[in-house]
């Protein structure tokens, strides 16, 4: 696998098995409009490649992911909708890939971070890993997140987590079913290998058939709810500005 910079989608094969890392520790890999257009590329492909069986999404370093980074997306309303609208266009293509993809949590999970381990398959988490939407402390709602998170909680465990920006033990989150497993930090990403690989001896073909069956039976595709999301998004994002100038 050759170096590659920061602030990217880094990717190596394990067997049959396609690791996704999110590669910006400096910002706790909160993705960006590059990384999360990359990644939509990325499954895009590995949905056509039948040598992969199966994909992992992990973090670099200690962390798995704090979020979406709206910042990097500049103060305009059209820069805002472009980053939302990548982000809405990764959950479409995670809805669409038609193998296993498995979150390999390597630490913690926040905001948009929770809503990519919500919207995978199945997913194992270190041990001190933590999950929450926390984006009500500093000052906004999690929009993109709730497209996707709100099918995964009860409405009473996901407005507490909201209004009070509480954040989940990885026991607690094993317990409400948005972990399958919690084991070491070490052990988590060979784990979710395992488990991305878990189909590999079915015929891929059905599997994709069932998966995609999946998403079209619900009452809306994750990456359609993310599309109205991402809109109350730039609009609250507008009315935080316009209120801290009357102040």
């Amino acid at each position: 696998m050759s170096e590659v910079a920061a602030g990217t989608i880094d990717t190596r094969m394990h067997g049959r098995v396609q690791i996704l890392v999110m590669n910006r520790p400096e910002r706790q890999n909160r993705v960006t409009q590059t990384m999360a257009e990359q990644a939509t590329r990325l499954l895009e492909a590995a949905r056509v490649d039948r040598s992969i069986s199966g994909c992992v999404l992990t973090g670099h370093g200690d962390v798995f992911c704090k979020g979406g980074d709206f910042l990097s997306a500049g103060a305009t309303s059209d820069g805002r909708l472009g980053f939302a609208r990548a982000f809405a266009d990764m959950e479409r293509a995670i809805c669409r890939l038609g193998k296993p993809l498995v979150a390999a949590l390597n630490g913690d999970a926040h905001a948009g971070g929770f809503s990519l381990v919500a919207a995978c398959d199945l997913a194992v988490a270190s041990h001190s890993a933590t999950l929450g939407l926390p984006e009500i402390a500093h000052g906004l709602f999690p929009f993109l997140a709730l497209a996707i998170v709100k099918d995964s909680l009860p409405k009473k465990v996901l407005f507490d987590l909201i209004y009070r920006a509480r954040l989940l033990s990885a026991a607690e989150a094993r317990e409400l079913h948005l972990v399958n497993e919690t084991m070491p930090a070490d052990e988590v990403l060979s784990r979710a290998i395992e488990l991305a690989d878990c189909t590999a001896a079915c015929n891929p073909d059905i599997i994709a058939l069932g998966r995609d069956l999946y998403y079209s039976t619900r009452c809306a595709e994750p990456g359609q709810a993310v599309e109205q999301s991402r809109f109350a998004l730039v609009a609250a994002l507008k009315a935080m500005e316009e209120g801290a100038g009357k102040r």
